[in-house]
Order: C-alpha cells, then sequence, then structure tokens
C-alpha cells in the first residue's frame, strides 16, 4: 500500500511519540515567539515540541540559547520534526549540545529532507560525545547508504561505545542494497540498540529477508524493516 504524505507524517509522529514516557507531556509551540513567553507551560514539562514551525538553520542558535542558558528546565526531550533545517543547523545544535552539556535524551529530526549525510557526520560526533542521547530519530532526513556507513561505524566503535538505544531511519529512500553490509554489522555487534526502524527504505525483498534472519537472534529487540 502506497503512504501519501499525511499518512507518513501520523506514522513517524506514532512512531516517535510512543518512544517519550508517558510522565512527560508534550508541548506543542504553534506560535514559537509567543509560546517561549510563557514559563508556567515550559517550567512544567520535559519536552520542547517545535515540530512544523518550518524553522530554519538562523534559527538554532536562538532555540539551543533558551533551551540551554535561559530556561532553568533540564529538557530531555527535543522534538524539531517538520521543519526546514539543513546540515549546517545540525552543525549548530551539535555544537551547542558538546559545548553546553545537558541532559538531553532524545533528538528527533524526522521530516527535515535537506539534512543528509552531513548532518550525519555532526550527529555522530554527538554520540561520540554524549553520555545521555538514548533516541535519535531520522526519518525522511536524505540519508543515503553513506548515511547509514557513518552510523554503523560509530554504533559498533567498541572502544568507544555510544548509548544509543532507538535509531529510526525509516522513509529514506536513499537507503538501498548497498548498506546490507553497514546494517548486517549493527545488529550483530551492536549491543546497545533496542529498537532500530528501516521502513519504507528502498531494500530489496532479499536484502530484508538477510535482515530478518539475523533478527530472529536477537529477541530481545525490535527491529523494523518490511515495507
Amino acid at each position: 500500500m502506497k503512504l501519501d504524505e499525511k499518512d507518513i507524517t501520523r506514522s513517524l509522529q506514532i512512531e516517535e511519540e510512543s518512544s517519550v514516557s508517558n510522565e512527560e507531556k508534550l508541548i506543542n509551540l504553534d506560535d514559537f515567539d509567543e509560546k517561549f513567553d510563557q514559563d508556567d507551560k515550559l517550567d512544567i514539562d520535559t519536552t520542547m515540541d517545535l515540530s512544523s514551525l518550518n524553522l530554519t538553520d538562523n534559527e538554532i542558535p536562538e532555540i539551543m540559547n533558551r533551551v540551554l542558558r535561559e530556561d532553568k528546565k533540564n529538557y530531555t526531550n527535543l522534538v524539531l520534526r517538520g521543519n526546514a533545517l539543513t546540515s549546517m543547523g545540525v552543525k549548530i545544535l551539535v555544537d551547542e549540545l558538546l559545548t553546553t552539556p545537558r541532559c538531553l535524551k532524545n533528538l528527533g529530526l524526522s521530516i527535515n529532507p535537506d539534512i543528509g549525510d552531513v548532518g550525519v557526520e555532526h550527529l555522530v560526533r554527538l554520540l561520540q560525545g554524549s553520555r545521555t542521547v538514548t533516541l535519535l530519530a531520522l526519518h525522511n532526513t536524505g540519508i543515503t547508504n553513506r548515511g547509514v556507513r557513518l552510523l554503523a561505524d560509530v554504533l559498533c566503535n567498541t572502544d568507544s561505545p555510544c548509548i544509543l538505544q532507538k535509531l529510526y531511519i525509516s522513509f529514506n529512500k536513499f537507503i538501498t542494497d548497498e548498506s546490507l553490509e553497514a546494517l548486517i554489522q549493527i545488529l550483530e555487534r551492536n549491543q546497545t540498540l533496542k529498537i532500530f526502524s528501516l521502513q519504507h527504505c528502498s531494500l530489496s525483498d532479499k536484502a530484508r529477508r538477510r535482515l530478518r534472519q539475523i533478527c530472529a537472534k536477537t529477541k530481545k529487540r525490535k527491529f523494523k524493516f518490511s515495507d
């Protein structure tokens, strides 16, 4: 069944939001500036949801300034889904997070198709330098086989293991069978991932069968590969 844009967006929302604790209320900031000024609402939550606000790279410094410095709340979830961010915005975000460490656990960047593999390069730096990030959502972000290779290298690095537990890279159509070796390495060597979502990419039936065979050996993990 072919999914339209609304179906895809809803699918990503369900998958990402199901990973956030029920104890943590979700704020939807319909108006960026107005909601940021309502401290009473921000203070009761640990999730900053800035989805679908058409935010650009130029606005990331202000977002990070308010999240990391001005507000006293320790946000554990940052959702920037459905904006107009590129790899440059990801670089700014990662630089800020590594310079001013915070207890960020969940980072959602889905439906920003111009992030691409260069953005993944910066996120790899975050995974290498952060000891708190356990969820990374990258659905429909323009990742290719090169990006998968970058993720495999950091996820399989035993000398400096990252602690990522949930990785979502579904709806990236440029991920093909060329990534099979890297994907197999992730499944066989990584010890921290509990959920790995790779649906609606461009893997062949043969590649997905191979991945499912490997997944059968990891009963305690939840891996999704079929379209």
